[in-house]
């Protein structure tokens, strides 16, 4: 770990910024810009809980690039429920399984303003028994709002926690201002993805 440390010193980049939900981080390696990972806010005080921050070796930024601005202000607009599109190529999913990459993937493909389920994000990765295990992975997301996770809910469709809390207000908020309905803590049919019409046969 130590040697890990030494080689990769003032390559990992780190950054707070003040968003409507408050304080989210970034890490990313300055080298490559590739995205490490998204830090959300605690959830009582809306400040950054430098703990959460998986890496080792990582320096504070005081003059980010004009690409590490431009995704701090889509991930603002993510939070102010608008529509911003991603490259995941740009994130690290070195370290990840077939398994977790095949769920991140997926889940980025959830279409704004829809949620799917636990369970229907497992059929669509053909794992039809895997809900639990796509939870989990979703619970563990390096890459909240850039990877939105927050589509993803309760195979009853109530909203249930977020990011490895039990807590959903960030996950709830996130929703409604994507104007997703939330009737009574459930997701409202229309909303729902996919929406499981079934084709007539002729």
């Amino acid at each position: 770990m130590i040697i890990w440390g030494v080689m990769n010193l003032g390559t990992l980049k780190y950054l707070s910024f003040y968003s409507l939900i408050g304080e989210i981080g970034i890490v990313w390696d300055d080298k490559t810009k590739i995205l490490k990972q998204v830090v959300l806010p605690d959830v009582n005080t809306n400040k950054q809980n430098y703990g959460k921050i998986a890496f080792s070796g990582v320096v504070t930024e005081t003059s980010p690039s004009e690409k590490i601005f431009q995704l701090m202000s889509d991930i603002k607009d993510v939070i102010l429920g608008k529509e911003v599109h991603f490259n995941i190529e740009r994130f690290d999913f070195s370290d990840l399984t077939d398994f977790q990459k095949a769920v991140l993937t997926k889940q980025s493909e959830i279409p704004y303003g829809k949620v799917t389920s636990y369970k229907k994000l497992a059929e669509m990765i053909g794992k039809p028994k895997s809900a639990r295990p796509v939870a989990n992975v979703l619970s563990n997301n390096l890459f909240p709002l850039v990877i939105p996770c927050h589509r993803t809910v309760r195979s009853d469709w109530t909203v249930g926690g977020y990011a490895g809390t039990t807590d959903g207000y960030y996950k709830e908020f996130l929703l409604e201002k994507e104007g997703i309905l939330i009737d009574n803590g459930i997701i409202s049919k229309k909303f729902r993805y996919p929406d499981n019409k079934i084709s007539k046969s002729i």
